[in-house]
């Protein structure tokens, strides 16, 4: 072989090695600014949806009483979470101080902390190529989106799920220091401490799925393995011990499991009969996992081939991942829409071990698979048409009556789903996976830019008790708040509360005490409230104003003052 040759030959290897180095910098580029966009950007718009409110309204009442064991919302007693999440606001808000940017930063920080540790396990696992569509898929799959940017339990839990899984596949799957496990189980007693037990079993579950059928007992004849179980019972039994004897049952077995499968319980004590049936979940995939919803099916039929399960180790975890979870959560008879956040990692590696398989295939396939052309076709059709009728449902459901996104953008979308079906009927695999992750990318524009703003300017709660504060900071008469018991608008009474600007008013008789004193005074309160006060014989009543909110969440200005003489027959 000549000189030139073998010169020419390094050269080609060295170039390829920097193609490679340059592709996989660039793709994780591109998922630092996805990643960053969708859950750091527009975080100060107002809180929503209830939770939010309380899960703030709880951490600002625990800081202001100066007591961390004990929690209580709206003066009440709250035993229906242990209080580290609580815990965590309560820092972010000392640090940054008590807005939403703050409230909502331990859970972005969880979001992108899960998104970080599907990067490294696709890429450990599988390939870079893996790692990085598993990575914007759970950047940019729609409950992940929704949920894991809000002040909510599930981005945090789904964090430590996460990492439980991850150090216990460094040991399981990579031949690493069994030491990963202490790490596993520091992570699952934080998950139950976060959030009962089920951050313990969850992770648990995954890892005994897989051993029981791979017959694999190599991590029961382990010392760190056991030496992790240990130490997460004592930092959970510590951490019980910490706390007050209405939080025990969160940490007690028959508890945990009554807690998921009895939905007998009210509403103050954790649990709420929704009534879901078993296959809920299911139906509700096409929504959560929205866009890659269309590829999911494809991806679980090319793991389920690759039998015997026991020869292919990462397929199995995968399915077990997935399927585990899934299948325990449909059992539950408890059933809410966040609880599938801690699905998506495992989704989104399934996900990119399908378009590392396809990605990496010799030739372009020749042909498309039937269910795979039918399904990108829909979702092609699905962003084009949401583009024109999808104000209806932010319409019904938030209110919002003026137009979202603007020309452009819908403009930009068509055409990229244009392009998508154009990919499918010619049978570009390639390009039309590719499309997916672009629209995947536009969606998150979508939702952060244009969806989360417009339900802010149209029903705003932080809006609607800034002006109500604004009208108590000026003339008479004096303007009081009155929303006895557990409020139907969460957000609203975090806002009425922070400032402390609006007095409360307890209950009705203290309304009339207040009437009779000041003569004539206003009150903000809530649709059912102002109904029983206008019912109220020894008081006048008018409606000021009236802002709407959606849930029928309304908020009313009343005029109050008492009534003088009986009312005419």
């Amino acid at each position: 072989m000549s000189v030139g040759r073998v010169l020419g030959q390094d050269v080609v290897e060295q170039g390829q090695q920097w193609s490679f180095v340059s592709r996989q910098h660039l793709e994780m580029l591109v998922l630092a600014l996805v990643g960053g966009w969708a859950y750091f950007a527009n975080l100060h718009l107002s809180l929503l949806e209830g939770s939010e409110g309380l899960y703030a309204g709880i951490a600002g009442e625990m800081g202001r009483r100066r007591e961390f064991f004990d929690l209580t919302y709206h003066d009440t007693p709250y035993f229906n979470k242990p209080p580290l999440f609580f815990w965590l606001l309560n820092l972010s808000t000392s640090i940054w101080g008590d807005h939403e940017i703050a409230l909502r930063l331990p859970g972005s920080l969880a979001a992108v902390g899960t998104i970080v540790l599907t990067y490294v396990l696709g890429v450990r696992l599988v390939s870079p190529t893996a790692g990085f569509w598993a990575a914007l898929v759970v950047a940019t799959s729609h409950v992940f989106l929704w949920y894991g940017r809000r002040v909510l339990f599930d981005s945090t839990l789904t964090f430590l799920v996460t990492l439980a899984l991850f150090a216990w596949i460094q040991v399981q799957l990579l031949g690493r220091s069994s030491r990963w496990y202490l790490l596993a189980f520091v992570s699952m007693a934080l998950g139950s401490m976060l959030k009962e037990m089920h951050g313990f079993f969850l992770p648990l579950l995954v890892m005994a799925l897989y051993a029981a059928i791979q017959r694999d007992t190599r991590m029961l004849k382990d010392g760190y393995f056991w030496a992790g179980l240990a130490l997460a019972v004592a930092m959970m039994a510590g951490y019980a011990q910490m706390l007050g004897p209405g939080y025990q049952h969160h940490f007690r077995l028959g508890s945990a499991i009554q807690s998921v499968w009895n939905t007998g319980w009210g509403r103050s004590s954790g649990a709420a009969t929704d009534g879901h049936p078993l296959y809920w979940y299911l139906g509700m995939m096409w929504a959560d996992f929205f866009p890659w919803c269309a590829v999911l099916p494809s991806a679980l039929l090319l793991l389920w081939t690759q039998r015997p399960f026991r020869s292919h180790p990462t397929e199995l975890l995968l399915l077990v991942w997935v399927l585990g979870l899934f299948t325990a959560f449909s059992l539950a008879t408890l059933k809410r829409e966040p609880y599938l956040t801690t699905v998506v990692p495992g989704i989104g590696l399934m996900i990119g071990y399908y378009y590392h398989r396809v990605f990496s295939s010799a030739e372009e396939p020749g042909s498309m698979a039937p269910l795979l052309r039918v399904l990108l076709a829909v979702l092609a059709v699905t962003f084009a048409a949401g583009m024109f009728f999808g104000a209806a449902p932010l319409r019904r459901r938030w209110l919002v009556s003026s137009a979202v996104v603007s020309p452009m953008f819908i403009v930009t979308i068509v055409s990229l789903a244009g392009l998508l079906l154009y990919a499918v009927v010619r049978a570009r695999v390639r390009v039309a996976l590719t499309m997916v992750g672009v629209l995947a990318v536009a969606y998150v524009v979508l939702v952060v830019n244009y969806v989360f703003p417009a339900i802010d300017q149209a029903a705003s709660p932080r809006k609607a008790v800034e002006e109500n504060k604004a009208l108590a900071l000026g003339t008479q008469p004096i303007l009081f708040m009155y929303i006895p018991g557990w409020p139907k608008n969460e957000d609203a009474l975090y806002y009425l509360k922070r400032d402390n600007v609006v007095p409360d008013l307890p209950s009705q008789d203290a309304v009339l005490e207040a009437a009779r004193k000041h003569g004539a005074i206003r009150v903000v309160t809530e649709e059912q409230h102002a109904a029983a006060l206008q019912a109220n014989a020894g008081l006048a009543v008018g409606t000021l104003q009236e802002f709407r909110q959606p849930g029928r969440k309304h908020l009313f200005l009343l005029s109050v003052q008492e009534q003088t003489s009986a009312p005419v027959q």
